[in-house]
């Protein structure tokens, strides 16, 4: 467990120590035990409507290093967590197989070592003693309960495609009728049997979807995703009173920016989300042509494979946010090097799902088909792994995506991993690109030697290297090496691949 990215190699001997040094955080919880303690539910509701975790009981955490006490009736601790695991009035649901919880004894001290994943999202939000305020969710070491904000995500969350609910009171003419007129030519375009472009504006609307007649009144329904993707932006408001979009480009010594677009500025366009795509997207791929690499013969090659990922990313964030909770809003920041995209709400999948594609979530069903219809977009889910694709075939930093209950944020880079870090100097740069180019860890000899430097230097520069956490020593003595830290996609993976091993090869 100390090294999860070789879990074959996991011995008790390691698991002691990984348990005598680990602290607890975001996906790890120490719990004294006796017996089963009131608070295990407490970790148990904030890991399964978070991102999951670990609970260790029989383990304290100490300040210099921590103490394995043991369980005290390890026996009755077990038959009480499936007991109440199975407890509808205790649990809402059970989040934890038999698989999940594994029984190890170290140095005569039983620890009970409990895997708690992450809950499908219509099963959230799991919560105790049959009381829906009673959810609790993972903040940085430690657990919190859900504030009322929170439990209106879990339940947006639980029923996503709500942009296919009419917007009452609003009419076709809350809609920009240049968008929709530029929106249906673009269709048209890519359907030419289908004779869009001979309907009246709204047949055609009617026709893709994007609007319906009542049933019972005849009366005609515009869906809250079509009033966000082709509305002016006053009548989005009115429904949506936080939406609010935003690109800047940061790049170059600027302090602040150089170019904006957003929707509380002056513009020639109504702000709506197909709007806001086209101008946007228009500006990343000028930028886009600005950026070189070089290949090995030093000639300059334009970067144009980013644009199919940057239209990704972008396509992601529109129709992916929560406009409903609004905060923080939309929001597109080009950097030197990077992109950042951020947008409201919790993505549905798992960030390793999403990176290894075929589960399409989309939280807004229309404005994501609307993107569709423009050839911008596609069901299979398959956006992820293009993007990580892209960045591995261009020898680029590996994309990096953090989401929970208030946000998601995709950082995209068109640099490789030891240039994106502007900050380091020569020799730390050297040493970086040295340990990923040989994909393994690294003595120091081994480093001073391909690198032709002194001791002093490689161990000042690993030194450095260590505080940004950018790589970590495995070993002690003179079997230390190094390597990259990987606090990435893998990680969830790489963890439950420790604990499978631990549950196979240890009594």
């Amino acid at each position: 467990m100390k090294d999860v990215q070789n879990a074959g190699q996991i011995s008790k001997e390691e698991l002691k120590e990984w348990l005598l040094n680990i602290h607890e955080k975001y996906y790890i919880e120490f719990k004294k035990a006796n017996e089963l303690p009131n608070s295990f539910w407490e970790s148990y509701s904030s890991f399964s409507n978070t991102s999951g975790g670990v609970i260790i009981l029989g383990v304290v955490e100490g300040e210099v290093q921590n103490e394995i006490i043991g369980v005290g009736n390890p026996e009755k601790t077990l038959t009480s967590l499936w007991d109440q695991l199975s407890n509808v009035n205790k649990v809402s649901y059970r989040n934890v197989d038999n698989q999940d919880v594994n029984t190890y004894v170290i140095d005569g001290k039983t620890i009970i070592i409990i895997w708690v994943k992450e809950a499908a999202e219509n099963m959230k939000p799991v919560y105790i003693g049959n009381k829906l305020e009673n959810s609790w969710i993972r903040t940085g070491d430690g657990d919190r309960r859900a504030t009322k904000e929170e439990l209106a995500a879990f339940m947006r969350n639980a029923q996503p495609g709500q942009d296919n609910l009419a917007a009452d009171n609003f009419t076709i003419d809350d809609l920009d009728w240049d968008s929709v007129i530029t929106y249906k030519e673009r269709v048209s375009k890519r359907f030419p049997k289908k004779r869009y472009i001979e309907m009246d504006n709204e047949k055609f609307l009617n026709e893709i979807g994007a609007c319906y007649k009542d049933r019972n009144t005849g009366e005609l329904k515009i869906k809250r995703g079509t009033l966000l993707f082709l509305g002016k932006c006053n009548s989005i408001k009115e429904i949506f009173p936080h939406f609010h979009l935003d690109f800047f480009n940061r790049r170059g010594d600027n302090p602040r920016w150089s170019d904006r677009v957003s929707d509380d500025e002056p513009s020639d366009y109504e702000m709506n989300l197909y709007n806001f795509y086209n101008i946007v997207f228009d500006k990343i791929r000028v930028l886009l042509q600005e950026s070189f690499v070089l290949d090995n013969e030093q000639k300059r090659l334009p970067l144009s494979d980013f644009d199919e990922t940057i239209r990704e990313c972008l396509v992601n964030c529109l129709a992916h946010a929560d406009y409903v909770q609004g905060y923080p809003s939309v929001k597109v920041d080009v950097y030197d090097g990077w992109f950042c995209f951020i947008n409201p709400g919790k993505m549905l999948i798992s960030t390793q799902q999403f990176f290894l594609g075929g589960d399409s979530r989309p939280r807004n069903e229309t404005i994501m088909k609307l993107f569709r219809l423009l050839g911008v977009s596609e069901r299979q889910g398959f956006g992820g792994p293009l993007i990580y694709k892209t960045a591995m075939q261009n020898d680029c930093r590996r994309p990096e995506i953090q989401t929970d209950m208030e946000r998601t944020e995709l950082k995209l880079w068109n640099i490789d991993l030891v240039d994106s870090y502007p900050n380091l100097a020569g020799d730390e740069k050297s040493i970086l690109r040295f340990i990923v180019k040989s994909s393994q860890a690294q003595s120091v000899n081994a480093i001073k030697n391909t690198l032709n430097m002194t001791e002093y230097r490689v161990r000042n520069s690993i030194k450095t290297l260590e505080e940004n956490g950018l790589i970590r020593k495995i070993g002690n003595g003179p079997s230390t090496k190094y390597t990259i830290e990987m606090e990435s996609v893998e990680f969830w993976t790489q963890i439950q691949m420790a604990m499978d091993f631990l549950k196979k090869h240890m009594c």
